[in-house]
């Protein structure tokens, strides 16, 4: 994972930020750094906008229980991981 896609992550948990923006960062997979730890269980947005992600993780739900929204491309093919996975998946660019 490139350090500055490291540094926004860390930032994230530590100052226990409620919105996130990995926009225009080139990602094919989806970080597992924003599944590791508590750190980010404040999340409630998380915005991915352009980025070559094909799925998200099976305990995306798990790991981050506030997550009521999740921007991308509409190029992005996502699956759910569980109904309580996100109360709004917005699917707009």
């Amino acid at each position: 994972m490139a350090s500055e896609l490291c540094k926004t992550i860390s930032e994230a948990k530590l100052e226990r930020h409620k919105n996130l923006f990995l926009n225009y960062r080139n990602l094919h997979n989806f970080p597992l750094e924003l599944l590791k730890d508590e750190g980010l269980q404040y999340l409630e947005r998380l915005y991915m906008k352009r980025n070559s992600l094909t799925t998200l993780p099976e305990n995306l739900a798990q790991k981050l229980p506030n997550l009521v929204e999740l921007r991308r491309t509409v190029s992005f093919v996502a699956y759910c991981c569980s109904t309580l996975c996100l109360q709004s998946f917005d699917l707009l660019s």
